[in-house]
């Protein structure tokens, strides 16, 4: 038997690096109670503006960051405020302790996990208090509230009691003020599975452990009043400042190292040069005959400082032709940015790696990316944000990667639309007429029901607009993708007349999705609480010779093959007389869906089974036909249907949206865009309430 011989040495499993996993954010601005899962690289916030994405950046760089902070009122909750009074009201009748326990703070929770087994706890050691060797998860909470006997300070000159004429608003206007000065932050690390079990932690404590950078989203590229606008040499000066002040022995202090030594070898050749210089052009001091001064005589010196002349002179050229360099600001904005976001997150990454003492995670919050970019370089920028980490490191010639996570807030489709559905977090104003005064964020890999696969190549080879949009319309072509839009400047106009609001005014966003693919975007669309119309044809049919269903006429049809339709009234045998029915007195609606289909345009009169025969039926005089149709409705039908045949749907739709003027929107269009007009999005004003329509300030676009 042979001696088995050594395979070599046995890999060591790799460590899993710490990562925060979650984020829970209560009562800071619109975020009033929020959970937020994290990727391990790259996470996306998405959402119309003014939904808190910025503010769970800037919470988490405000809390997890050492020195002092001083929040106002305006950054609790408005869902919050009411506890002030309520707190006030406790305090007021002796009970200090209820007082404390309802009155409102900032808080911020945050989860990591590491490897237990293999990962050196390092830095994160503190934040660990559990017992469990079985346990790899930490969690590190950073509260903003009330200073330990500070409450009758905070609640001092209010009156007694809260009545109607001294209410709720005046006592904010009394402790608002104080709130910086008498809130302090403080930290603890508790046990992930013991709530009891916890332990106060300093800042620096949670400042070793995690390290966060922001890159905002106004960068001053395009601020053309001052010169020169070299914003990305200073990024480049930031650089060489890392490496000065990088440990000992580190690659980066060693190049600091030896550019100080360059510098001192030119100031050295520099000063024997002035002082021959000076002793050839200035009088000597005995040469002036003043009394008192003796013999003595002056020699020069010249001090150069490494940093300030890399802060005062550093600039970057581009080149041009025939030799000539152009500035920093000659270049176009979109490549200006690029590289500069690129430098800036190469700057953090050199910052973080420069010391020996590292921390254990790194947090890089940035703040829409895409601005002049062109789509191709903006879907291309997320994708590489992964690979950054990677390849960050081998410039300087280090192993592994760079444990950085990244959080995005964008309101570029194509950036979500590259990320992926379990990488994007949606952010949405929580439902209520005129009382959104807080957000949702909802993860999208979570939704119930949905084809993800399906969704994210469907919106990958559109656009994915659901994400910022108001509302949605969901329609079945090409015919319809040129005239809806006509639709709503025909309605806009009447509305106007009428000093009404318009769907123009409001971020509506027209998808084209097909018949037969509409249901798919059903529970995507319940999910994301999306005002929604879809628009789709009847498609009536009844069995051919075959057997097999065949289209026809709504008068002679049993059935419709419209999936769209047949999901929303989940069964799958309406006829087109069931479906009249259902139509009949009001749109089709399920919770925040409409569904418009083809109805008479008189009650029982003839109705069309696509959008071209209901067309030509709403605008018989267009195309020759008599506006009366007695009793013989299946007639008209059959010549709107033949009289539809003889266009192209592309050639329909432009000519009677474009070419043609002097038309009549089909009711079932018409009726279903004054429901989506009707509907409110949360936190949206009822124009009709504040005024004249026509003020500016709110005009937004159909897209």
């Amino acid at each position: 038997m042979g001696v088995e011989q050594p395979t070599g040495p046995q890999q060591q499993p790799q460590a899993q690096l710490p990562t925060v996993t979650k984020v829970e954010v209560k009562n800071f601005r619109l975020l009033h109670d929020v959970s937020v899962n994290f990727e391990q690289d790259v996470t996306v916030c998405v959402g119309r503006n003014n939904t808190g994405k910025t503010s769970l950046a800037e919470v988490l760089s405000k809390f997890l960051r050492s020195g002092e902070i001083s929040l106002r009122v305006e950054d609790f909750s408005a869902d919050s405020y009411v506890e002030f009074a309520n707190a006030y009201r406790k305090f007021s009748s002796g009970d200090e302790a209820a007082a404390r326990e309802i009155l409102p703070e900032i808080s911020v929770k945050v989860f990591l996990a590491y490897d237990s087994e293999n990962y050196e706890y390092g830095n994160l050691g503190p934040i660990i208090v559990d017992l469990d060797p079985d346990c790899a998860q930490a969690i590190v909470a950073i509260r903003y509230a009330l200073k330990p006997g500070a409450m009758r300070e905070f609640f001092r000159d209010a009156p007694a009691t809260i009545t109607e004429e001294w209410g709720e608003s005046l006592l904010l206007s009394l402790i608002g003020p104080r709130i910086p000065h008498l809130y302090e932050r403080t930290a603890i690390a508790i046990d992930p599975t013991d709530a009891g079990n916890f332990r106060h932690i300093s800042m620096n404590e949670v400042t070793r452990a995690i390290k966060v950078d922001f890159v905002k989203a106004q960068r001053g590229l395009d601020d053309e009043k001052e010169r020169p606008k070299d914003q990305i040499g200073k990024i480049l000066e930031s650089l060489f400042m890392v490496a000065a002040k990088a440990d000992d022995g580190s690659i980066l202090k060693d190049f600091a190292n030896s550019a100080e030594t360059a510098l001192e070898d030119i100031v050295a050749k520099l000063n024997d040069h002035l002082q021959n210089m000076y002793s050839k052009m200035a009088p000597t001091i005995s040469d002036f005959g003043y009394p008192g001064l003796g013999n003595r005589n002056f020699s020069t010196r010249t001090t150069l400082d490494s940093k300030r002349l890399l802060s005062n002179f550093t600039s970057i050229k581009y080149p041009g032709s025939t030799g000539v360099e152009l500035p920093e600001s000659y270049s176009g904005l979109g490549s200006r940015n690029l590289l500069m976001i690129l430098l800036t997150l190469f700057s953090y990454y050199r910052e973080h790696s420069a010391q020996a003492n590292r921390s254990c995670v790194h947090l890089v919050f940035i703040e829409e990316p895409e601005a002049h970019l062109h789509p191709q370089m903006q879907e291309m920028f997320i994708h590489q944000l992964g690979v950054f980490k990677k390849k960050f490191p081998i410039v300087d010639g280090e192993d592994g990667s760079w444990n950085a996570q990244f959080l995005v807030t964008t309101h570029s489709a194509h950036i979500a639309n590259r990320a992926g559905f379990s990488a994007i977090r949606y952010f949405r104003l929580c439902e209520g007429y005129r009382e959104a005064t807080s957000s949702s964020v909802l993860n999208l890999a979570e939704a119930p029901g949905i084809d993800k696969e399906f969704l994210h190549k469907y919106l990958t080879l559109t656009r994915a607009d659901l994400f910022f949009a108001d509302k949605a319309i969901l329609i079945e072509g090409t015919t319809e993708r040129i005239f809806i839009p006509a639709a709503i400047a025909e309605l806009d106009e009447n509305q106007r007349n009428r000093k009404g609001s318009s769907l123009s005014r409001q971020y509506v966003s027209i998808m084209e999705v097909g018949g037969a693919y509409a249901h798919i975007f059903y529970p995507f669309i319940d999910f994301l609480g999306l005002q929604t119309l879809v628009i789709t044809d009847m498609d009536s049919a009844r069995p051919g010779s075959s057997k097999q269903l065949e289209a026809c006429c709504v008068q002679e049809g049993t059935a419709t093959t419209n999936e769209g339709i047949k999901k929303w009234f989940a069964e799958n045998d309406m006829s087109p007389s069931d479906l009249l029915k259902q139509a009949a007195d009001d749109l089709p609606v399920s919770g925040m869906r409409g569904l418009a289909y083809q109805i008479p345009e008189s009650l029982e009169g003839p109705c069309g089974r696509t959008f071209e025969d209901a067309f030509i039926l709403a605008n018989p005089t267009l195309f020759g036909l008599s506006s009366e149709h007695g009793e013989d409705f299946l007639e008209a039908e059959l010549k709107a249907r033949e009289l539809a045949k003889k266009y192209k749907k592309s050639d329909f739709a432009l000519e009677f949206a474009i070419e043609q003027q002097n038309w009549k929107i089909p009711r079932y269009i018409k009726r279903g865009l004054d429901w989506l007009l009707a509907q409110m999005p949360p936190g949206e004003i009822d124009e009709e309430s504040q005024g004249d329509d026509e003020s500016p300030g709110g005009q937004v676009a159909v897209r």
